[in-house]
């Protein structure tokens, strides 16, 4: 029997663009959010508590709306990343058309909220009228990061990322050293965003350049993925949220504080492995639209996932003080013993997303039952079950341990009718 040459085996694994675009992925990503660190950092010491307040409410409505949108980032990356070439340009034209309709939209709806918000929020008028322009960019910079990821241009979606992260941070120094305080902060923004959406534009200025476009003749099919695929990215979205909003609500401000860091501590494993995924999706999707193998990329995806996740949660089961004092201090260690629980949580999420990706991937979408079913006993089992912090963890690791359940079990009953029917 030939024994395999590990160095080979090892370098081969290296260079499969699974791990390649993993790689890039997984750096831009950390290094986009370590500057988003840096950014609340800095501004907030700049402004003090009352301006960076305001500024936080302006980043917290923006953040409901922008994750009311990623459903529409995984629709986009399936049609791309399973297009023949010649329909690549239709689709562009069609989405790009869509999203100036609904960066609009949404910028006009906000135009006109804009005083219930300023009064609700205790915000400037003037600061959040700068929301309209960056809704505006936002929106289009979001598809154009979408379609380039179903393109598998990861280098250029983490380029685009980092450049609105550090103009951002570059340009609000700038404005608020000027004596804008938080309206100089946002207007960063503005033009950040404006900048990273010019980049992008430039990235796929090969599609713009055609003026004879067929029209785009799969709407229907667009929609009828896009529903499923809406619902699943709510339920996803409410299983990584919805605990520190009921913990606040039946905790002390005190205790919901020390929750809502061990939350924070619990994401770094979904963040730091999460990019995985986003590389995984394109490649099967495309794999699959063409006929071609593509179990080998996921299990290679569950495997750098589980690495990663798993590693940070021995991290957070050998050393949960130092864990905490690293990013918190000793104000918030107190959260130490519940550290490796809610890493726990974190770690079946994300192994559960990247299972239901493989799937959406390919087309089945019935599986977004699945996730909405364990967002509902999540939110349910917290609601009667709240007498510790413990106790709210153990729910969530419930709930998340038969969101994977079911899908591996799907998994199993998917491979068992294949190989019957050979």
């Amino acid at each position: 029997m030939k024994i395999p040459n590990l160095k080979t085996f090892g370098l081969n694994l290296l260079k499969h663009p699974l791990f390649s675009g993993s790689a890039i992925m997984i750096f831009g990503s950390n290094l986009a959010n370590f500057v988003a660190y840096l950014y609340h950092l800095v501004i907030g010491r700049l402004l003090g508590p009352a301006p960076y307040g305001e500024l936080s409410a302006v980043l917290s409505v923006l953040g409901l709306i922008f994750a009311s949108l990623n459903f529409l980032g995984l629709v986009i990356v399936k049609f791309v990343s399973s297009a023949k070439k010649d329909e690549l340009v239709s689709i562009y034209s069609w989405f790009t058309k869509k999203s100036v309709v609904a960066g609009l939209g949404l910028a006009l709806l906000v135009l006109i909220l804009t005083p219930f918000f300023s009064n609700f929020l205790h915000i400037k008028t003037t600061t959040f009228l700068l929301t309209v322009p960056i809704l505006s960019f936002s929106v289009a910079s979001f598809v154009y990061r979408s379609f380039l990821q179903g393109l598998l241009k990861f280098k250029e979606v983490v380029i685009a990322i980092n450049l609105d992260f550090i103009f951002r941070l570059a340009l609000g120094v700038l404005f608020i050293s000027l004596g804008f305080s938080s309206f100089g902060a946002v207007l960063g923004m503005v033009f950040s965003m404006g900048l990273s959406f010019l980049f992008l534009k430039y990235f796929l200025r090969e599609y713009h350049a055609i003026e004879k476009v067929k029209p785009f003749g799969r709407t229907k099919e667009v929609l009828k993925y896009a529903t499923p695929i809406f619902f699943a990215t709510v339920a996803t979205n409410s299983m990584f949220s919805s605990d520190v909003v009921l913990v606040k609500h039946f905790f002390s401000p005190h205790d919901a504080g020390i929750y809502a860091s061990l939350s924070t501590l619990g994401k770094i494993i979904f963040f730091g492995a999460g990019p995985v995924g986003a590389v995984m999706f394109p490649m099967i999707s495309k794999r699959h639209s063409i006929g071609a193998g593509y179990k080998k990329i996921f299990l290679l995806s569950l495997l750098l996932t589980s690495l990663i996740a798993f590693g940070v949660l021995l991290i957070y089961w050998l050393a949960p003080e130092l864990s905490i004092k690293i990013l918190y201090g000793n104000e918030f260690i107190e959260g130490a013993p519940y550290l490796v629980w809610i890493g726990a949580f974190m770690t079946l999420f994300t192994l559960s997303s990247l299972v239901l990706n493989y799937f959406l991937s390919r087309n089945k979408t019935t599986v977004a039952i699945t996730v909405v079913i364990s967002a509902l006993i999540q939110i349910i089992g917290i609601w009667l079950f709240h007498e510790t912090i413990l106790s709210v963890l153990k729910v969530s690791i419930v709930s998340s341990s038969l969101f994977l359940a079911s899908l591996l079990l799907y998994f199993a009953y998917e491979a068992k009718n294949a190989s019957s029917r050979k």
